[in-house]
């Protein structure tokens, strides 16, 4: 007899119901007892019925499931190759978008600033000012990884990528690749953002909205070129023999032989925080705007030689986060009264989060721009003109603080200080960011700017004026 447990079951009901016959003293008795064990024996084939039925149905649903699983095994796969065939494998891709609202006391201006041109002129060429510089913008970014490991990179910025300050119209930030050629080294080619500092470019990967003195005004904007990228340990160091803010030099028949050395190296350390310090160099020529007596330039190649060096710093424990920089650098012919401009300065910045979603950061810069008048990398931007009732007013300067400044004449008349001085800039950042979702961050900045000279414009008294405040607020969405 095998071991079905109905048979046990039973087996057992009739060893327990044998002494209930063997007592029993009347047929009566008798009937009433086998009634009871017919009923349970109908309940046990039913409960047997019950089990065998959930069995089946066990059995059904799994092998529905295993169909399941292989159907949608095949679309997967299916999914994959058509992916692959389109081209989309390793292709990741993102964006960001941030309207930005600025209010500057001293020249009156009170509007949002999103993609527009920083001299409010389409077929002018853009000026880059700090109250409407590298915010307000919107990108798209593409990077595709191809099997052999080559990654290909593109961002895509209208009106306020690098393509639109060095190259017209261009909405082109960066267009890149980089190809392994040996054991975590790199040939890296093509139009490349700037190496330096501890700010980048785009709003969400930012804590103010505006950008320190440092990437404003001495840092470059891209490299055009060719070079290395290699990792060793915990050291990242990287080289290009490149165009500097220039995609090919022309220059009109004066020659446009005129690349410079870039190098950038980090160094990392691995911990519970995140610490990098990294070394930036370049030495070769440079971009030089600088023109001489009647307009003519003083360098035809439009070009003259630098030398500049940085390094930077950062550093991410728990709710504090710290980044500093120094920056010094020199060109030749660039400053103010066309002689060598030289130039050194630091930015630093505290971060701390209040709650999770609320952060709070303080940024204090300085940058000393005295020597022969004032010059910044690129030569002297001296875009001239005048403000209400004749009032001389550089469009470039008296927005940003540079220069030699304006001093009044026994008139009254504002006129052009020493030419062999320029103004020493400072500038103090305060602001919260609060990420609103997942996606969505609120920026808020209040920012005061001061000068050793009379170098800031004020439209409503036609004065000159050793400060200036802004006032900034963004909202950043990223997908």
């Amino acid at each position: 007899m095998g071991n079905h447990p109905f048979k046990k079951s039973l087996l057992a009901l009739s060893i327990g119901v044998a002494p209930m016959l063997a007592h029993a003293e009347t047929t009566t008795d008798i009937l009433g007892q086998l009634a009871a064990v017919q009923a349970k024996v109908r309940q046990l084939e039913a409960q047997l019925h019950a089990q065998q039925q959930q069995i089946s149905a066990n059995e059904k649903a799994a092998h529905e499931t295993a169909k399941e699983a292989d159907h949608t095994a095949v679309q997967i796969s299916g999914i994959k190759d058509a992916a692959e065939s389109a081209g989309l494998k390793g292709l990741k891709i993102s964006g960001m978008i941030a309207p930005a609202y600025v209010y500057n006391q001293d020249q009156q201006a009170s509007s949002f600033v999103f993609l527009n041109r920083s001299n409010g002129n389409p077929s002018a060429f853009s000026l880059y000012n700090y109250d409407n510089s590298y915010f307000g913008d919107a990108y798209i970014d593409f990077q595709k990884k191809t099997q052999g490991g080559t990654l290909w990179h593109l961002t895509l910025a209208p009106d306020r990528g690098a393509g639109v300050m060095v190259n017209g119209n261009s909405i082109v930030h960066e267009a890149s690749v980089a190809i392994p050629v040996a054991h975590n080294t790199k040939l890296i080619a093509g139009q490349i953002p700037d190496w330096e500092g501890y700010e980048v470019a785009w709003d969400n990967q930012n804590k103010a909205i505006t950008h320190n003195l440092l990437f404003d005004f001495t840092e470059m904007g891209t490299y055009t070129g060719a070079g290395i990228d290699k990792t060793v340990g915990l050291w990242e160091w990287k080289t290009m023999l490149a165009n500097i803010n220039s995609p090919r030099y022309y220059y009109g028949g004066h020659g446009g032989r005129a690349p410079a050395v870039v190098f950038r190296a980090d160094r990392f350390w691995p911990s519970d925080g995140f610490e990098d310090v990294g070394f930036w160099a370049l030495v070769g020529k440079l971009p030089n705007i600088d023109v001489g007596p009647g307009g003519s330039p003083l360098y035809p190649s439009g070009t003259s030689s630098a030398a500049l060096f940085e390094i930077d710093g950062s550093r991410v424990e728990g709710d504090w986060g710290y980044f500093g920089q120094f920056s010094a650098g020199q060109q030749t012919g660039a400053a103010f009264n066309g002689g060598t401009a030289r130039w050194y300065g630091l930015s630093a910045m505290v971060t701390h989060n209040i709650t999770p979603r609320l952060l709070g950061f303080a940024r204090f810069d300085y940058l000393n721009d005295s020597k022969n008048g004032g010059g910044l990398p690129g030569g002297y931007i001296g875009v001239s003109g005048t403000g209400n009732s004749g009032t001389p007013a550089d469009s470039f300067n008296s927005v940003n603080g540079f220069g030699p400044g304006y001093v009044q004449d026994a008139n009254g008349n504002w006129v052009t200080g020493d030419p062999n001085t320029g103004a020493n800039r400072y500038a103090l950042s305060l602001g919260w960011n609060y990420v609103l979702t997942a996606s969505t961050t609120l920026k808020m900045e209040y920012r005061y700017d001061r000068a050793n000279l009379n170098t800031f414009y004020n439209v409503s008294s036609h004065s000159f004026g050793k400060s200036n405040q802004l006032l900034a607020g963004s909202v950043v969405v990223t997908f």
